[in-house]
């Protein structure tokens, strides 16, 4: 009986330590004491996410591949640039820059010039017109020109020569070359400019008009470089009664073959005269030649639509400052045109950016108009500058953001951010016509998020180590000593 019962008691005891042993190696604790379940530690990898939302999204970002400038030579007059000018990672925006300059200076623009002013200083200069001379009109008209002439080019040469006659009533040759005096030699010193005016303000008048003499002196007095624009403006208010063969007092014949030879000489050499002809009277007639004076100007001149000059008016008193200062200014050369004329600039989107990202505007352009929205028949929008002076510089600046619910398949592609920018305009030389496909490109970037259950990297205890083998070895020992006290106490009995 004793011996059954000690079975029984030693069955249930190693029973007892099998299935704790069991229990506590199933679980395990981390180093502060906390129960984790064993796991396998992942990596934080870059992959494509199944669905978009929004920890897609929070998980997405936009990087700048190459810092790619789309560059073009606008036909030697300008440069265009797009680029990439800023980032926003909270955004996922890019905003890209289009920059067109005009690369000409004022300086280059302006050109080698020399100018005389041959103004005719005879008796019927003195007329009045609203309390004013014709020669003080002219004169004052002169000098705004010239200070015109000079904001636009300071390079300028400017030269002044009166005419008339010499008086023979007080015993003076007339018909000669002095019958026109060198006020000023050409130069391009405003101030002595502005000081010759004035003495030929207070020039004593003659009483004829020997145009031949004043556009002699100034034809004598130009340089010899052909790279120079030369002109003559001629501002006179009668037909000439003089030449320089000594004839005096004729409307047409010597005098008026001589003007007109002496024109075409001068335009032959290069040389434009623009003149004016001021309150010419059309219909009252030259008693010795029964023409009206506007036929025997015309005889010479020529008329406003063919004549004989570069550039002639026909104009009344009152009119003489707005053509001297404006439509004569308008008629000289003095600076080259290196404007920019009716740009159009367009820039093509590739479908992804179309399809993948939200297009606006940063700010509407400094110069010039751009289309409101992007053109969907080609994908672009149309920014039109109609003038571009020297040194100015035209902008426009748009942004383009990622759309959360942006194709997958965009993800590591580098997306160029245009497939061509094309330009077309005018310049004084001719059409411009120029492309490129040079592009500003970005990349889309999907992170996969790490696993918040990650196990620490402290090991942990697996199931049948040191405690299980602990807990037996404690077993048997028990199981021995409880074996012999029972046989000791038999043996006692």
């Amino acid at each position: 009986m004793l011996k059954t019962n000690f079975k029984k008691f030693i069955f249930a005891f190693i029973a007892f330590i099998f299935v704790f042993c069991m229990t506590t190696s199933v679980f395990a604790t981390d180093a502060i004491g906390n129960t984790v379940i064993n796991t396998v530690e992942t990596e934080n990898i870059v992959s494509t996410p199944e669905t978009n939302d929004d920890s897609v999204y929070a998980n997405t970002s936009l990087e700048l591949v190459e810092d790619t400038v789309c560059k073009i030579d606008v036909g030697g007059y300008g440069e265009f640039t797009k680029q990439i000018t800023e980032f926003n990672e909270a955004e996922k925006s890019a905003t890209l820059t289009l920059t067109m300059t005009n690369t000409k200076t004022v300086e280059e623009s302006q050109k080698d010039v020399e100018i005389f002013f041959v103004i005719d200083n005879s008796s019927s200069m003195t007329q009045t017109y609203n309390d004013v001379t014709r020669k003080e009109a002219v004169i004052n008209s002169a000098s705004s020109l010239i200070d015109k002439l000079y904001e636009k080019n300071s390079n300028a040469k400017i030269g002044i020569v009166g005419f008339s006659s010499l008086d023979s009533s007080k015993g003076e040759t007339e018909g000669t070359l002095e019958d026109a005096k060198l006020i000023s030699s050409l130069s391009n010193d405003q101030t002595e400019v502005k000081n010759a005016l004035t003495q030929l303000s207070d020039l004593e008048y003659g009483p004829r008009t020997n145009i031949e003499a004043g556009l002699t002196i100034a034809q004598t007095n130009f340089s010899d470089d052909e790279n120079i624009s030369r002109y003559i403006i001629l501002l006179t208010d009668g037909v000439p009664n003089n030449a320089t063969d000594g004839t005096s007092m004729t409307y047409s014949g010597v005098v008026a073959e001589r003007t007109k030879s002496k024109i075409e000489e001068i335009e032959n050499s290069g040389i434009n005269i623009i003149g004016a002809m001021i309150n010419l009277d059309s219909e009252k007639e030259e008693p010795s030649t029964g023409k009206t004076y506007r036929e025997l100007s015309e005889e010479i001149f020529g008329t406003e639509e063919n004549s004989t000059l570069t550039k002639y008016f026909y104009i009344p008193d009152g009119e003489i400052e707005n053509t001297i200062v404006n439509d004569i200014f308008d008629s000289l050369v003095v600076r080259t045109d290196n404007t920019l004329r009716n740009i159009t600039i367009t820039d093509y989107f590739p479908q992804e950016i179309i399809d993948n990202f939200d297009f606006e505007y940063v700010a509407s352009p400094n110069i010039g108009t751009v289309s409101q929205t992007i053109n969907t028949e080609n994908n672009s929008i149309t920014w039109n500058i109609e003038l571009l002076s020297e040194g100015e510089t035209a902008t426009l600046s748009y942004k383009l953001t990622l759309k959360k619910d942006y194709d997958q398949n965009i993800i590591d592609v580098v997306l160029p951010t245009n497939t061509h920018v094309d330009i077309t305009g005018e310049t004084d030389e001719g059409q411009i016509d120029t492309t490129s496909d040079d592009s500003p490109t970005i990349v889309v970037r999907y992170k996969k998020p790490v696993d918040n259950t990650v196990v620490p990297d402290k090991k942990l205890p697996q199931t049948g180590e040191f405690t299980t083998w602990i807990l037996a070895t404690i077993a048997v020992i028990v199981a021995i000593m409880a074996g012999k006290t029972l046989i000791l106490k038999k043996q006692n009995k």
